[in-house]
């Protein structure tokens, strides 16, 4: 297993906030787990925890998230924004569209997000997003936010029949091998600058929605209140879901899994 190369990193680290600190570790049970700890001690705004392994990874809805040791970037960003939290919600927007930025920018592939924190690569999974935020005593404001970025980098799923089909690495999809310190150095720029948009109320909604997996094609959404068929057509500045029903109207979905509805031939 190769590690990162702590030394590269912080020498060309080009962040004014992002990875300033940068905690570090080999083995961890969750990057999201110590970033909050580091939240509730006073850790400053842009502490970011990275690891090897995780043990006890997970992504939304508590699901597991599995990567073998070094086989992918794990980071969580420490967050203190000035949002109310009824727009905490552009945090994953703006989060989803810097990684895809960032593997852009390194691999030289396509990335699209599948809604709502997924990252995706020639209708493979290869990253996702988690944003696990605490209220202040009050209730009225933000305390923390925690962004949690997990890329697949080097991860063989040659022995993992369950998630071949499904998942994909950056190494299996570039023309060339990548450097997962190349890839945390870009990220962290990338992200900055959207988290520093998001902050000025810049939304980025609409350029999310261009990369929009199945955009313009029917979908099954399956939702807490039961599931429904329509036209994925875009996301709301607030990050919901717009689907269109064959009778024409909008429907606005906050929660759900999406599935592509193939269609007979």
């Amino acid at each position: 297993m190769k590690r990162f190369d702590l030394i590269a990193v912080a020498s060309r680290l080009q962040t004014k906030v992002m990875g300033r600190p940068l905690v570090y570790a080999p083995r961890l049970t969750s990057t999201q787990d110590l970033a909050a700890r580091l939240a509730t001690r006073g850790w400053p705004e842009g502490a970011a925890v990275l690891a090897e392994e995780q043990t006890a990874g997970r992504g939304r809805q508590g699901r597991s998230w599995w990567a073998p040791p070094g086989g992918a970037l794990l980071l969580s960003l420490l967050l203190r924004p000035t949002l109310p939290p009824s727009q905490a919600r552009q945090l994953t927007i703006a989060a989803g569209l810097a990684a895809a930025e960032s593997i852009e920018d390194v691999c030289a592939v396509p990335v699209e997000l599948k809604w709502p924190n997924d990252l995706y690569i020639r209708g493979r999974k290869v990253g996702g997003i988690l944003v696990e935020s605490r209220l202040s005593p009050d209730g009225r404001a933000l305390d923390h936010a925690i962004v949690g970025i997990g890329i697949n980098v080097t991860v063989d799923f040659a022995n993992q029949p369950a998630l071949q089909a499904i998942a994909t690495s950056l190494h299996v999809e570039a023309s060339h091998p990548v450097e997962r310190e190349v890839l945390l150095l870009t990220l962290l720029e990338r992200w900055e600058t959207r988290y520093e948009a998001a902050l000025a109320g810049k939304p980025c909604h609409v350029e999310w929605a261009s990369r929009l997996l199945w955009l313009g094609k029917q979908v099954l959404v399956v939702t807490p209140e039961g599931p429904l068929v329509g036209t994925a057509v875009g996301v709301s500045e607030e990050g919901a879901l717009l689907i269109r029903r064959p009778n024409g109207e909008v429907e606005v979905i906050w929660a759900g899994e999406v599935f592509p509805v193939e269609r007979e031939k």
